[in-house]
């Protein structure tokens, strides 16, 4: 369920949620639960990033070959 979430969000959505999450884990005010749950949905979504920003990556990487051979 948390993968389809994250799959419907954009770089940048995912991005402003992990700095949510981030926040609230911080604060010390969070729950054990709530903390373990917090970690889990910013593991995914840093994993959601960086494939994202691996994908971006290539793309940038083809279009400067691109240039360069041309």
């Amino acid at each position: 369920m948390a993968e389809k979430k994250e799959k419907e969000l954009t770089f940048e959505q995912a991005m402003e949620r992990l700095e949510e999450i981030t926040g609230k884990m911080e604060s010390g005010k969070l729950m054990l639960d709530e903390s373990i749950a917090a970690f889990e949905e910013g593991s995914a979504l840093v994993k959601y990033c960086r494939e994202k920003l691996d994908a971006y990556s290539a793309k940038i990487k083809e279009i400067t070959e691109g240039d360069v051979n041309e």
